[in-house]
């Protein structure tokens, strides 16, 4: 999944560590967030670079027994374009639910941080937050524990497709 905020604010004010809890959750099964990531709250203020990933089967060992793509996957946020679009892309076209949670979560932090429009469809429409909150309040509704239960059955079925791998990132 590939989505796009426009930066209208050059400031992010976010904790990593505070945005992934948002993103999943602070505590399951009494265990705090196991995540993966690739930067840390100065590369999210100062770059806009960011790379997290819910280690599930550290959490939830439902997890553990499943062997698929789909249980690993990265959201990546960099910018693009001069700094002024955030680009958020996943590994995977189609993701679990649990993690589509996660990435909405996410752009909407963002997007509010950085007062930004956002677009889900290649650029092609533009988005207020607001917007973007009714359009996917089915997922976003859900709580973690909803949407981990939908994922433990999405796996059985989904397949995994990757992401194409050319966009506008300067890896460099």
């Amino acid at each position: 999944m590939r989505i796009y905020i426009i930066i209208n604010k050059s400031s992010i004010e976010l904790d990593y560590r505070e945005l992934s809890e948002k993103m999943w959750f602070k505590c399951y099964l009494n265990k705090k967030l196991e995540i993966s990531h690739g930067g840390n709250t100065e590369t999210l203020k100062e770059n806009y670079r960011l790379t997290l990933k819910w280690d599930k089967w550290l959490n939830d060992k439902r997890w553990n027994v499943l062997n698929t793509d789909l249980d690993s996957e990265y959201i990546y946020v960099a910018p693009i374009r001069d700094k002024h679009i955030l680009y958020f892309e996943t590994d995977h076209l189609d993701i679990l639910t649990v993690d589509k949670r996660a990435l909405y979560t996410m752009v909407c932090e963002l997007a509010k941080e950085v007062q930004g429009t956002i677009s889900d469809d290649n650029e092609e429409n533009w988005l207020t937050l607001e917007e973007f909150k009714e359009k996917h309040q089915e997922i976003l509704n859900l709580t973690f524990e909803e949407a981990n239960e939908i994922s433990l059955k999405e796996v059985e079925t989904m397949t995994p497709l990757d992401e194409p791998e050319e966009n506008e990132v300067d890896y460099s």
